[in-house]
């Protein structure tokens, strides 16, 4: 017997010792995952959607508002923003305040040399919402 059939069984016999082989990260061959079946047959179902997305899909949905005589199509968070700003605009505190905590966790009344466009807020300002500020903590 040649050199070369002598190692040709040898690799047969460790091949198929190794595929007896059982242990850590080795299950028995006959409980392992088939080629091409799921390890979690019953799992979630294609197309099935997260909290997160049936969140996202509401709030992104299009809805059709009314600007002047004009109408237009925005997605839906926008249309809250827009009617938070009306509102503010039309004298509610509560919703300019809104307002105002929205501009701020966005950084818009930030002063930044780079910015064009985007100013501190000036004295008055900062009067008129420290004022909102302090009304609605006493309405509390």
């Amino acid at each position: 017997m040649s050199a070369k059939e002598r190692g040709a069984g040898k690799s047969r016999r460790s091949e198929d010792f190794q595929k007896s082989m059982v242990g850590y990260g080795r299950p028995p061959v006959v409980t392992r995952f088939k080629p091409g079946t799921s390890g979690n047959p019953k799992g979630r179902p294609k197309g099935s959607k997260n909290l997160k997305t049936l969140i996202r899909e509401a709030m992104t949905a299009s809805i059709a508002i009314q600007e002047g005589e004009k109408t237009r199509r925005v997605s839906r968070l926008e249309g809250v923003v827009l009617r938070q700003l009306q509102s503010a605009l039309r004298g509610s505190d509560k919703a300019a305040l809104a307002v105002i905590k929205m501009a701020l966790q966005l950084k818009f009344l930030e002063d930044s040399a780079g910015d064009v466009g985007h100013t501190a807020l000036s004295s008055e300002d900062e009067r008129i919402v420290n004022e909102l500020v302090a009304r609605s903590r006493k309405d509390k």
